[in-house]
């Protein structure tokens, strides 16, 4: 019998090709940028002026830093609260927080969402009795929410903020408006697909129905409070300065977040702090805004990492427990192999010859 070929994959389309490629070239340019940045910046700082700065930050504003961080990691579980309405599966808010949680912390500081989060939902949602196809459509849903909200939160400060933008930029006002602009259109998408109520997407013969028009918008809501919180985080450790404004602050940090995932660093590590120190205005203390950047990083990133892995741990151990108490329940229950026919060999051989030739109860051969 001859063997039989399989049919060759049919080639990618080139202009698929060429967005990869671009893709590509868009993600090691920011690198390299922020890079070449952050080298140049650290040359200039006087590091026992960072320290001393680090110091200086007041235990009120550390508070805040910590409430707001627990206020935007709180307001983050709406994305996951909303993607279960969406698919209509009923699930207890204080799961979906303890999951949000967990994923969120993970996913920001070592990056590839949709890798590290998912893998996260994926682990506690299917112990909990959620499917592979609802799974996949919540972290579908709620990923797609957070991208889009995060795109449409950058254009709408650069739009509001375009002035002081082109202040501690080089590019041109007209220029940041309509890049704001075209931000917010692509932000937009997922509201005008909703608004239309169609098309249904299918995606590998699941049907991907649009989401109602509350749902969206109370995922806008969600992106623009989040973003709100976690630029508070870095403002409250800055030094009061008359040239940082909280709008200002609010546009540098979602600006350089959004260029910080989009260089697909893990946590934007190094590519946030050289952008937000590149696009701050020269009369703030640089050394304060690196001061002001090492806390938040500790802070906002790797304190709820810590907690989340804990959590994380504490379930898995509380999983084993539970595993290792059922096996030996079910070893207790479960008779030694030989043991029946041993107990019943003298009962057989005292036994009147009838009663010797009775069958063996049907418990004691069970196995």
């Amino acid at each position: 019998m001859p063997p039989v070929i399989e049919p060759a994959a049919p080639p990618e389309p080139g202009h698929k090709i060429w967005l990869h490629r671009l893709g590509i070239l868009f993600t090691l340019g920011v690198f390299v940028f922020a890079i070449w940045v952050l080298q140049k910046a650290l040359k200039r700082f006087d590091f026992q002026a960072v320290w001393h700065q680090l110091g200086e930050i007041p235990r009120l504003h550390v508070l805040l830093a910590l409430l707001f961080t627990g206020v935007a990691y709180l307001i983050l579980t709406v994305y996951d609260s909303t993607a279960f309405l969406y698919i209509r599966r009923p699930m207890r808010y204080h799961r979906v927080a303890w999951v949000s949680f967990i994923a969120y912390a993970f996913s920001h500081n070592l990056g590839f969402g949709a890798l590290t989060g998912g893998s996260v939902r994926y682990r506690f949602y299917s112990a909990w009795g959620v499917g592979a196809f609802d799974i996949a459509k919540v972290i579908l849903f709620g990923g797609s929410a957070y991208i889009l909200g995060m795109v449409a939160a950058a254009g709408f400060v650069l739009i509001v903020e375009a002035d002081l933008m082109a202040i501690v930029t080089p590019i041109p006002e007209e220029w940041i408006i309509l890049i704001g602009v075209g931000c917010l259109i692509v932000g937009s998408i997922y509201l005008i697909w909703s608004l239309a109520g169609g098309p249904i997407i299918r995606l590998r013969g699941t049907a991907l129905p649009p989401p109602r028009p509350p749902l969206v918008l109370a995922q806008i809501t969600t992106a623009c409070l989040e973003w709100t919180a976690a630029s508070a985080v870095l403002y409250f450790l800055l030094p009061p300065h008359p040239g940082v404004s909280f709008p200002l602050m609010v546009a540098i940090f979602v600006i350089s977040y959004v260029l910080a995932v989009a260089s697909h660093v893990p946590g934007g590590l190094g590519v946030f702090e050289a952008l937000v120190i590149h696009l701050m205005p020269d009369e703030v203390s640089q050394e304060a805004v690196l001061a002001a950047l090492i806390s938040y990083r500790g802070i906002y990133m790797l304190l709820p990492l810590v907690v989340a892995a804990l959590m994380f741990a504490s379930y898995e151990v509380k999983q084993a427990h539970g595993l290792g108490r059922w096996l030996k329940a079910k070893l207790q229950r479960r008779p030694v192999a030989g043991s029946a026919p041993l107990a019943a060999a003298p009962a057989a051989h005292h036994a009147p010859p009838e009663t010797a030739k009775t069958k063996t109860p049907t418990g004691a051969s069970d196995d």
